[in-house]
């Protein structure tokens, strides 16, 4: 899938980890219940880590973990599914969290630019076309009222 990353078109580097499988040598992008079940492995793999997470999921289940993800990808199941907002909000403002925040699933290029304000800094959209036109809804406003979040 495309991936937008400083409002361009970039190659992804990381490996979805489903349960069951090996773990590569870099770059592993992980689901919660992954995560849960091998957390001590991981760690000590010192390898860098991602997170694949739902909107819905209870930040508090991650909060002491944060240091240990390079990325963490909020899944929207439906593109109607706003939770996913709110948490990249919450990881952003009020967990400080740094490094890549990612949309995934099911997004929409018309929502690229309320993506990015929340703090997201990387979209993966379904194809080309829609990648396409994220990046021309991006460059559509120059001036915003409110700061974004980040």
């Amino acid at each position: 899938m495309p991936l937008i990353k400083n409002n361009r078109l970039v190659q992804d580097t990381w490996h979805i980890i489903y349960d069951g499988e090996t773990l590569k040598s870099t770059n592993n992008l992980v689901d919660l219940a992954y995560w849960q079940a091998n957390r001590t492995e991981l760690i000590t793999t010192h390898s860098p880590i991602g997170l694949r997470i739902d909107g819905n999921e209870d930040i508090e289940l991650i909060a002491t973990d944060l240091q240990y993800f390079s990325l963490i990808a909020i899944n929207f199941p439906s593109f109607t599914d706003g939770r996913g907002y709110s948490l990249a909000h919450t990881l952003r403002e009020q967990y400080d969290y740094s490094h890549e925040l990612r949309a995934v699933g099911d997004i929409l290029p018309d929502q690229a630019l309320y993506l990015k304000r929340v703090g997201f800094d990387v979209l993966d959209l379904p194809n080309k076309e829609s990648a396409e036109l994220a990046l021309q809804k991006l460059s559509e406003f120059s001036v915003f009222y409110q700061k974004p979040v980040a």
